[in-house]
């Protein structure tokens, strides 16, 4: 693995963090989700040639970057104990938003697979492998409760609130697995079940 794509794998990482940030001062959002979907986009072009999936990747990053606008002149998230009283449009856009970053993720991770496979130990094999499960799992639960939480009284929304956490949670879990990865050696390693054969 080369300098570039090492640094390449660490802007994707760093890219990844943006989006999940969620913090306004006022209606102006402090880490614009478009700043990381610009850095994943560039970081996508370097790793393109390695898998398919990070041409599907570039795609989405550049039709996300369009959907982020917006954010930089109004807050386009919902307050938890809003979700009612939020207009319909504002929750088509967050979902789709959201469905598309899951799809990105997705193919994202689906690259990465392809990288670590033949130098990575199967430890990390497994934990790219595991993660990605873990994550969608949890955006389909949340996927599918979200319809049904606008007609329940608010204090369902709650449910929402712990699926939003563990999402949380394995956002940042997936968000490690790149700078491990350009953390590996240059050579390939034999895949004996050995979890020390490359160190990280």
């Amino acid at each position: 693995m080369n300098p570039s794509m090492r640094s390449a794998l660490r802007r994707l990482g760093w890219g990844l963090l943006f989006p999940l940030v969620d913090l306004h001062l006022g209606i102006f959002d402090i880490f614009p989700d478009i700043i990381g979907y610009v850095m994943i986009l560039f970081s996508l072009g370097r790793l393109g040639a390695v898998d398919g999936g990070f041409k599907a990747a570039s795609l989405l990053a550049g039709i996300l970057i369009l959907l982020s606008l917006p954010q930089l002149v109004t807050k386009t998230s919902i307050d938890i104990n809003q979700l009612a009283a939020a207009p319909l449009g504002l929750h088509v856009y967050m979902q789709a938003a959201s469905i598309l970053h899951a799809l990105l993720v997705y193919f994202i991770f689906r690259g990465l697979h392809a990288i670590a496979e033949p130098i990575a130990p199967r430890e990390l094999r497994d934990a790219l492998t595991f993660r990605l499960k873990f994550y969608m799992t949890l955006f389909c639960a949340q996927l599918f409760l979200y319809p049904f939480l606008l007609n329940m009284e608010d204090s369902w929304a709650i449910m929402l609130l712990f699926i939003g956490f563990f999402m949380l949670v394995a956002e940042l879990l997936l968000i490690r697995l790149p700078f491990r990865l350009s953390r590996l050696r240059n050579a390939p390693i034999e895949h004996d079940d050995n979890p020390g054969a490359a160190p990280l």
